[in-house]
Order: structure tokens, then sequence, then C-alpha cells
């Protein structure tokens, strides 16, 4: 699913209260990250369908750790332009795609931090976040090294479980049909209900909206991400609506897209703004591992919508109504099938999800306290998803030490500043929390 102009790249900051030289970093990813087999493997033939992971036989780890200095103006804006520097950039498959790039002397409070690349061919967030966090001294076990199952995965609601376990492989069968023999399409489309109901609905599923974050992507993006949102607050506005987290975090961003979209001038009347969130299919009896274990669903923001209570109202409906649906299995077969078919196939489903969403929202839950790496103090967790085709907006939210972090990742071409947005999240949340909690 990688482009020119948006590479499939999962990005992140890891912050440290005191400082972590450049010895004790490479002593920590030598320890702790690349005994896992993965990161000392490249892709062979990687724009061919035979493409396969290899041992990397001229690994060097000094071609992934690289130490950096901040650029003007320094501090956090400085680190907000080196992500998005990196981010713009497309990693080699010449060697394992992953970078860790160490800068020094943030500001006050971040003594060092790590900028981390990972190509999203490694794994998913859901799968990577416990690797990541398996070199923390808290949870650091050699003895779960090289392997893949660092923790069992929690289960999916069972309904979903069920029907992803029970029909995930029917439907990679399925689309490799569809993606190979036009004509198979259009009779299976005539079938009415289950998952060919689901798919078809996907398939004719009206374009997004046509707002100012659809276009063509350029090979730019910005980064930028709020402050630390405090979670007990999110859990009382959630208590006083009879709302979970996700729920209130989601009528959030979307207030957040209409402050913005008023604030340029834009017409908010009747829009209503698609976003792709990815889906956790991962089976309960099934470890973590760094494969790609997900699917996606397609929620509509009411972004037209005046009142917050009844944007939320109808974003709990919408949701609830999704986990209950079939399309995360479809799509889970989509996305695995798309390797084994031609390449205009490629194309069509990379066109196809990004004419029908204008942005990703991820949400991925981190450690509730504190953790440390070689004693270090991680002050700051925060990541950004990639965007495939010309899909220009990502919204990351990550929680950890009873805060929530959003990480926003927008195309230049969209956006040349991405911090309006993080402000009009900031503001939204503020208002709602006045108001209800």
């Amino acid at each position: 699913m990688e482009e020119p102009d948006n590479p499939m790249t999962i990005t992140g900051v890891i912050a440290f209260g005191s400082r972590m030289t450049h010895e004790d970093a490479k002593a920590l990813l030598m320890e702790r990250f690349v005994p896992f087999n993965r990161f000392r493997m490249r892709i062979e033939n990687p724009d061919s369908a035979r493409a396969k992971w290899v041992p990397d036989d001229t690994f060097d780890l000094d071609d992934h750790l690289v130490p950096i200095e901040l650029p003007a103006p320094g501090g956090h804006r400085g680190l907000e332009a080196l992500v998005s520097d990196l981010m713009s950039q497309p990693l080699s498959f010449e060697r394992s795609p992953w970078t860790f790039h160490l800068v020094q002397d943030v500001d006050d409070e971040i003594a060092s931090a790590f900028v981390i690349r990972l190509h999203h061919v490694i794994g998913d967030g859901l799968g990577l976040m416990p690797v990541l966090l398996s070199m923390c001294d808290e949870r650091f076990d050699p003895a779960k090294i090289p392997g893949t199952a660092l923790a069992p995965a929690k289960p999916p609601r069972k309904p979903l479980a069920k029907r992803v376990t029970r029909t995930a492989r029917g439907a990679v069968e399925e689309t490799v049909d569809l993606l190979t023999k036009p004509a198979h399409l259009w009779r299976r489309l005539k079938t009415v209900g289950g998952g060919v109901g689901s798919l078809g609905h996907l398939l004719t599923m009206p374009k997004d909206s046509e707002t100012v974050f659809k276009g063509e992507a350029s090979p730019r993006k910005r980064a930028a991400w709020t402050r630390a949102i405090p979670l007990p607050t999110i859990k009382a506005i959630g208590a006083a609506t009879g709302s979970k987290v996700n729920d209130v975090l989601m009528a959030t961003a979307t207030g957040a897209l209409r402050r913005y979209l008023i604030a340029r001038g834009d017409s908010v009347r009747g829009v209503e703004i698609r976003v792709a969130v990815p889906f956790n299919v991962r089976p309960a009896d099934r470890p973590y591992d760094m494969g790609n274990a997900f699917s996606l669903v397609f929620v509509t923001l009411p972004v037209g919508t005046i009142d917050p209570l009844e944007r939320l109202r109808l974003l709990k409906e919408r949701m609830n109504a999704l986990k209950d649906s079939q399309q995360p299995a479809v799509v889970y077969g989509i996305l695995q099938s798309i390797g084994k078919a031609p390449g205009w196939g490629h194309q069509f489903v990379v066109d196809m999800f990004a004419s029908k969403a204008s942005a990703v929202v991820t949400n991925v839950p981190g450690p509730t306290e504190e953790m440390h790496m070689l004693g270090a103090p991680v002050r700051e967790l925060m990541f950004w998803v990639p965007q495939a085709g010309d899909i220009g907006l990502g919204l990351s939210i990550l929680s950890y030490d009873d805060n929530v972090r959003v990480g926003v990742a927008v195309d230049e071409a969209y956006a040349s500043d991405p911090h309006p947005l993080v402000d009009a999240f900031e503001m939204e949340f503020a208002e709602l929390a006045a108001q209800y909690a």
C-alpha cells in the first residue's frame, strides 16, 4: 500500500526525563530490541508479489541508530520539526526498515528522545507496542527474546472474535477472486446479506465529503501533538454522558475538525467526515506478534452537528453498529489479499479506501504507570500513523501514565501547519470538560 507520496511508516517519539547517551542507547537496543529476529531481517524483492523476509547479512546497528541535532527553534517545536522531516522520508529496503534517531537536550523536561521509524510491514501499532514496551526496565524479560509471544492479545468483543476467526480465511479467498475476476465481483454483489452484503456496502459506499482534507497527497508531512490530557477527566466526561473513553475522544476529534473548518471560513453545514479506524482482529488464542493483524472500520463523524452532546450520541450509535457488523472481517480479507492480487488490484484497493475516508484515527492503549529504560524515566510516548493513497490526515491517540496525548500528522498539500488542529482539539476538550466533568 506504500506510495511515493505516502510512505507506510509508523513514526514515534520516546522522550526521557534523564540523559540517554549514545552508548546507553546502543546497549539498550543491542540487548532488548535487536535480538528480535525481525529487526535483523530485510525484505527481498520488495516490489514483487514474491517479496519475503530474509536475514540481513550486512546488519550494522550504526545504520539504524543515528545521533541527530534538533533543528531550529529547538525545544518542543524543534522536536516536532524533526518528526515531520523524518516521517516524510521513506525507509530503505536495502536493510531492515527501521531507525532510531537520538536527540539530546530537547528542553527542561526532556533530556533525550528517540524518534523512531518502523515500516508498517514489520507490524501494526497494537502488535509493535508490546515489543517496544518490552525494552522498559519494568517489562524486560530476556526469556521472551527473540520469540514473538510477548503477551496474550486482549480478546475482541465475542461476536466479532467469533466471526473473524470463522470468516477471515474465507474473506481472503473471496477478495482475491474479487480483485482478479471482475465478473465474479458483480455476481457476488448481487447476493444479499452477511459478509458479501457488507462488501457490497463497502464498495458502493459514497465518496467522502469534499473538504480541505481531500485532494492529491504530497511527499511532505507535518506533525504535532497535544499536551497531556488527564485520563480521569476524560472518564469523568464519560461518566456524565454515559460514554466510554474512546467515545469521548472521537467526539472531541469531531468537534476539533468542526472548529478547524469554521476557523478557515469553510462551511460545515451538513458536513460529515469519514475516518478509517484500525480495529484489532487478533484471535484471543493467538499471542501478539510483529505482523499486521488489524482491520478497518469506517466511522462517519457528524462534523455538521452543532450540539456536542448530540455529536457524542451519534458517534456512539454509529461505532456500536460497526462493532457488531461484519465490515471488519470483510476489510481484513481485502487487506490480507492485496499481496496476492495483480498490480491494478493493489491500486484499486488503495484508491477505494482513500475515496471512502479523509483521515485515519488510531487509538493505542499504553502503560498506566511511568516506565523506565536503563533507569531513564519515559516522560512521553507518542506515535503517528501512516495514511494510504491520498488520505492526508492522521490522528493518533495514545494513553500513557494516566494521560492521553493526540498526535496530528497532516499532508502539507492540505495544511501547512498542524498546530491549529492541535489547538482545536485542546479547545474542544476543554469545553467538554467544563460542561460535563
